[in-house]
């Protein structure tokens, strides 16, 4: 394939067994993965793509994950797809869900909430699906390729959560737990400002101190890496502690 042929997309850094194909057998394939907001693979500023393997796709049935996240996906994307990969046998006789429960949730999907859903047999049919969406989207469509955007639809809440999911090392989870608490994303970043990285006597970071120090998932690496995000100079920080050791 020519130059002109290449093609772009962007996949969620989860997913290392597509990347690994992508790498062995696509070489045509230019992949920038990161921690996506939305989807698991982003094809161009119109199509996404959310993943699920078959026992996933049913345990995200069970605890309500799957339509939540399907329904962002519609809400940002117009054209959303999900390919649902490995369906089988082995998957309707070992969850303990119905089959009927099965094939509705699947009839909502595709009639009610209008997303398209393509079966695949196994993660390489995944990336050969993925390698021909791509390549209609971009060479014969010429389409754009954007790899965050806001769903059309959001409360005010919505959009200072996703505002500070632009964050590093951070997902919609974490992002929601910090406005719960902060309110405002300009009060975030303050927060994360004013949290220090506490360090060993040799000089290794431990842990932190300040506003955030008693929430839930956030370490010191995630204070480092924003902090030098936002405001810079984390390399002097770090430099003054060893010095005041």
């Amino acid at each position: 394939m020519s130059q002109n042929n290449l093609l772009k997309i962007f996949i969620d850094n989860r997913e290392r067994k597509l990347m690994s194909i992508f790498n062995e057998k696509y070489p045509h394939i230019q992949y920038e993965a990161k921690q996506l907001d939305i989807a698991d693979i982003i094809v161009s500023e119109e199509v996404a793509i959310e993943r699920k393997e078959g026992f996933d796709f049913v345990a995200s049935i069970i605890d309500n994950r799957l339509f939540e996240q399907l329904m962002r996906l519609k809400d940002t994307y117009p054209t959303p797809i999900l390919i649902l990969e490995g369906l089988n046998d082995n998957v309707f006789e070992n969850t303990g869900m119905k089959i009927s429960s099965i094939y509705g949730a699947l009839s909502k999907i595709s009639y009610k909430m209008g997303i398209a859903v393509i079966p695949t047999r196994n993660i390489e049919d995944t990336a050969i699906v993925i390698e021909r969406i791509a390549y209609r989207e971009q060479i014969r469509d010429g389409a754009t390729i954007l790899s965050r955007k806001a769903p059309k639809t959001m409360t005010v809440d919505e959009r200072r959560t996703y505002i500070v999911e632009g964050l590093v090392d951070i997902g919609p989870k974490k992002a929601q737990s910090l406005i719960e608490k902060y309110k405002t994303p300009y009060k975030v970043l303050k927060a994360i400002k004013h949290t220090e990285i506490t360090f060993t006597r040799t000089g290794n970071p431990k842990g932190i101190r300040g506003p955030l120090e008693k929430l839930k998932g956030i370490s010191w690496k995630f204070v480092e890496k924003n902090k030098e995000l936002l405001f810079g100079n984390i390399e002097k920080t770090k430099q003054k502690r060893l010095d005041d050791i």
